[in-house]
């Protein structure tokens, strides 16, 4: 009877994550990795600082629900980033969790544990509204003797009659 394959080990995964997954499955874009890398060595760093193992040594154990929620407490207090960056983080973090959820079953209870922390809620910023009167400055800011004045007063006036929102 043949041996089940052990779990891979954390970096393998981790590695693997960005590799196969990011790049070959996924095709997500070069930004989103960059994003999700610097997540990671953020999270890795403070993994280091907080269990005293060095990355290589970490285990999916270590990445448990109380890690995570100190790491993007950490993120809020001690580097000042705002709801929305921490939930960005949040998200690198699932991602890859959904990920290794599929690789080492060994480790789902500590996954589904931290898949389970919500993003933080916060309030979006009240969109304004220009007046008539800023609303006819831009409008007639394009110079119509031009063709491009003119396309840019067309393209104004077309967003403007269908209420475009940016």
């Amino acid at each position: 009877m043949a041996r089940p394959k052990p779990p891979s080990p954390f970096p393998t995964l981790l590695q693997r994550f960005f590799v196969e997954h990011l790049r070959q499955h996924r095709a997500v874009s070069p930004c989103t990795i960059a994003a999700y890398r610097d997540t990671f060595r953020l999270l890795l760093a403070f993994a280091e600082a907080k269990i005293k193992k060095p990355p290589t040594t970490i285990t999916m154990a270590d990445l448990n629900a109380n890690l995570i929620l100190g790491f993007l407490d950490h993120l809020e207090k001690k580097r000042n980033n705002c709801a929305q960056s921490r939930n960005a983080r949040l998200a690198a973090i699932r991602s890859f969790l959904k990920y290794a959820a599929h690789h080492d079953l060994t480790a789902t209870e500590v996954i589904a544990q931290t898949l389970a922390i919500p993003m933080k809620r916060f309030d979006r910023p009240m969109l304004g509204f220009l007046s008539r009167e800023e609303v006819k400055a831009i409008l007639d800011a394009p110079d119509p003797r031009s063709w491009a004045g003119a396309r840019d007063r067309a393209l104004f006036s077309v967003m403007y009659n269908a209420g475009a929102r940016v």
